[in-house]
């Protein structure tokens, strides 16, 4: 018996490469018809149903949506998706669909031959039990509970709420199949913006074991692990209280809750009342961070003060003031002669606007990381500007001081303000050479000079010049220009008239 499929795709170039890609898994499979848009689907669907339908979600806005959903109410054949976007609102559709399979656009050969027998080998959309698993009404009713401020009715359940890492929305719909041939569980599912929401209607005390077990069928344990939140109703609480103890267990746990069950009932909502701001100590290390270009030892200080907060319960809200704080901290250690570009501002900005919408360690991790990395680049970009002016001031406080043979690197970086290892950077930076090495050419030159036009001794002229020890001034001398002092004092003393 022939399996008919229909294809409701936009992409017109994409048909033939479809039927025959299709028609070649199989002798029995037969492309029905292609449609290109929500209107000629409609007409499609008039017809007696396909075995499989094909749709890209694109194809529908909001109220042609509506009309789709209510259509397929009647279709038992197996749907597939197709998706552009990969974002919890496509797959808060595709849900809501009942859809067997999805497959990310372009669409790939392979990917849809093994899409095709999986949802083959599977039961199709089965309206009279599937629906206690995913049923469109249900879920709508339950995401309505969940966001209502309304006053609503204490009930025994439990709920369970996940999210990967990275909000990958198909891997997680993937996984959600998978899940519902675990536990015969009465239960309803909803995805929310950025995760998913399960239901266990009459709470039984079996379903302790069901977080754990739902985290170890997750198979991205490595490059993107799973959190999970659990909350157990006794009859005192209501799903909104649920969703929002969930949600502060995300909160809270933002850095160390990733591969890990969440007990929600065990969060405290207190957060500690303090301000977010740096204290000098820290914004020194900042410099420090900056002068050295030490990106991996500011990471390790972040992951710390992330850990501190997660562990006194301060909440996102704390973190991304506290992270505001850094970013802004970072712009101002730099030096104020340094040129803020527009485009750097905006840059800048950006990351300023991204903070205030970050809720896990990676996400506020990746905006600090790219806020130093921002400065570095600002700070490299204008080097010519801060630095030379450091070493300027440096070098002359040298040309007035070279004489002494005391003199150090730390006195001078005390003149400049500066680190005095960032300073000796500087010198290697824009001198060619380290401190000593800069102070020894400068004693030198003063010493050439006055070989040419005085006839001082060279002793009392290697002390005159910064050395305490005539005879390593004469080595360092030859070693320098290949004489030694008389014999270059013969060769170019000035001619007196």
């Amino acid at each position: 018996m022939a399996v008919q499929f229909i294809v409701a795709d936009q992409d017109q170039n994409n048909h033939i490469g479809l039927k025959w890609a299709i028609e070649a898994m199989d002798t029995h499979y037969q492309v029905q018809s292609f449609v290109a848009t929500s209107g000629e689907l409609q007409d499609a669907l008039r017809h007696p149903f396909p075995h499989i339908l094909i749709l890209e979600i694109d194809l529908f806005d909001d109220e042609q949506f509506s009309d789709l959903s209510r259509t397929l109410q009647h279709f038992s054949g197996k749907l597939i998706v197709f998706v552009n976007d990969e974002t919890f609102k496509t797959m808060q559709r595709t849900v809501e669909l009942q859809a067997n399979g999805v497959i990310r656009k372009p669409v790939d050969t392979e990917d849809l031959k093994e899409c095709i027998e999986y949802v083959m080998q599977n039961e199709g959309r089965k309206h009279t039990s599937y629906q206690d698993a995913i049923h469109m009404s249900e879920s709508e009713q339950l995401s309505k509970q969940l966001l209502s401020l309304e006053t609503q009715h204490e009930q025994e359940f439990s709920m369970l709420m996940f999210r990967p890492r990275n909000r990958d929305p198909i891997a997680l719909f993937q996984y959600l199949q998978e899940l519902e041939s675990l536990h015969n569980f009465e239960y309803t599912l909803t995805m929310m913006d950025d995760c998913v929401v399960v239901v266990i209607h009459h709470h039984s005390t079996k379903t302790y074991n069901v977080p754990s077990e739902c985290l170890n069928q997750w198979q991205h344990k490595e490059e993107n692990p799973l959190v999970v939140a659990y909350f157990v109703s006794t009859g005192k609480s209501t799903y909104r209280q649920a969703y929002l103890a969930c949600r502060q267990a995300f909160s809270n746990t933002y850095f160390s809750g990733l591969g890990k069950v969440l007990i929600a009932n065990r969060v405290s909502n207190s957060n500690a009342i303090d301000f977010p701001y740096l204290t000098h100590l820290e914004k020194k290390r900042l410099l420090d961070f900056l002068q050295y270009t030490d990106d991996g030892g500011f990471l390790e200080w972040v992951k710390g003060w992330l850990y501190e907060c997660e562990s006194s319960y301060r909440g996102l809200v704390y973190t991304r003031n506290r992270s505001t704080s850094v970013i802004e901290s970072l712009y101002h250690e730099l030096d104020h002669s340094i040129d803020k570009e527009e485009e750097t501002m905006q840059r800048l900005s950006t990351l300023l606007r991204r903070v205030h919408y970050a809720d896990h360690a990676e996400e506020v991790l990746d905006i600090l990381q790219k806020g130093f990395s921002l400065m570095l680049e600002l700070q490299e970009s204008e080097k010519s500007t801060v630095s030379v002016e450091i070493v300027k001031t440096a070098m002359n406080y040298m040309r007035s001081q070279y004489d002494n043979p005391y003199l150090t690197l730390r006195d001078v970086a005390l003149v400049v303000d500066r680190n005095p290892s960032y300073l000796g950077q500087l010198f290697v930076q824009h001198e060619g050479g380290t401190f000593r090495q800069v102070l020894r050419d400068m004693r030198l030159i003063a010493a050439m000079k006055k070989l040419s036009m005085t006839r001082q001794s060279v002793k009392h002229l290697a002390f005159d010049v910064g050395y305490r020890d005539p005879n390593y001034f004469s080595r360092q001398f030859k070693d320098k220009t290949g004489l030694s002092p008389r014999a270059y004092r013969d060769e170019y003393k000035e001619v007196r008239p």
